[in-house]
């Protein structure tokens, strides 16, 4: 009997000594504060042969729901990041890959200083989160893969128990699952005249919905944003900057007639 025991002990060891360290991997995964890896615009959005109008981009503002901004869920669904965990504000984050899109699409001018400026832009910031869904039966697959290696290997009743149990518990740790992961922004941009009326408004809704197999140990926030959240920001701005674009041409051409009236 105590040979019996000896063995399943030998056998039980490396599996025992392995399911804290995946937990531990887990637990420590997303401590690093996360940073928005915004890509380049490829776009060219030039106004034909329109003088760029000069644009200061004014604040954005932070209207998001207190789930996004203190997060929420702990497994099966998990919204973040929280503001603790950006490296800067989201706001911040925002506003830079705006700055940055609208730099490189080339279909205005931005102006330090709002002095220089023929139009100000702001930003109301709706939504800027990812969330992360995991469904209990993929767990309850892999435990019974566990458990049911634990059943094939175990000599007897008892010992196939044991090994079923932690087997099982380990195979629901390291085993890959789908899941479900959802980037949304919705933001609205205001474009305001030297007077300070609206001149110009839109919201739009970015979103990316993909599956992605991972453990449930593993927390990989900062790779789930630069694949989800940042093409998300993207396809949001560019919505939003297709519609300026068409406003700033019509606006641009108007006032072109009008100086070729004025002049002849």
């Amino acid at each position: 009997m105590h040979r019996a025991s000896s063995s399943v002990s030998r056998r039980l060891l490396p599996a025992v000594l392995l399911l804290p360290v995946l937990l531990g991997l887990g637990a420590c995964g997303g401590a690093d504060k996360i940073v928005f890896v915004y890509p380049d615009e490829a776009l060219d959005f030039q106004l034909r042969n329109l003088k760029m109008p000069a644009v200061y981009i004014d604040a954005v503002t932070d209207m998001r729901p207190p789930e996004q901004r203190q997060g929420q869920g702990h497994f099966f669904t998990i919204v973040y990041p929280k503001d603790e965990a950006w490296e800067v504000p989201a706001t911040q984050v925002y506003g830079e890959a705006l700055a940055k899109d609208l730099a490189q699409t080339h279909m205005l001018e931005l102006v330090p200083l709002r002095a220089q400026a023929e139009y100000t832009l702001s930003a109301d910031l709706f939504s800027m989160a990812c969330r992360l869904e995991r469904s209990p039966a993929a767990f309850l697959l892999t435990g019974a893969i566990g458990a049911g290696a634990g059943v094939a290997l175990g000599e007897d009743g008892s010992d196939r128990a044991k090994l079923a149990a932690v087997l099982g518990a380990v195979a629901i740790a390291a085993i890959p699952v789908p899941t479900r992961n959802i980037a949304e922004v919705d933001v609205r941009l205001t474009l305001r005249d030297n007077d300070g009326d609206i001149v110009w408004q839109k919201a739009c809704l970015g979103e990316v919905d993909e599956n992605k197999y991972l453990t449930p140990t593993a927390r990989e926030d900062q790779q789930l944003v630069n694949e989800h959240l940042t093409r998300a920001v993207k396809r949001a701005n560019a919505c939003l900057l297709g519609q300026l674009r068409q406003f700033l041409l019509e606006e641009g051409q108007r006032r072109a007639e009008e100086t070729e009236k004025a002049g002849g």
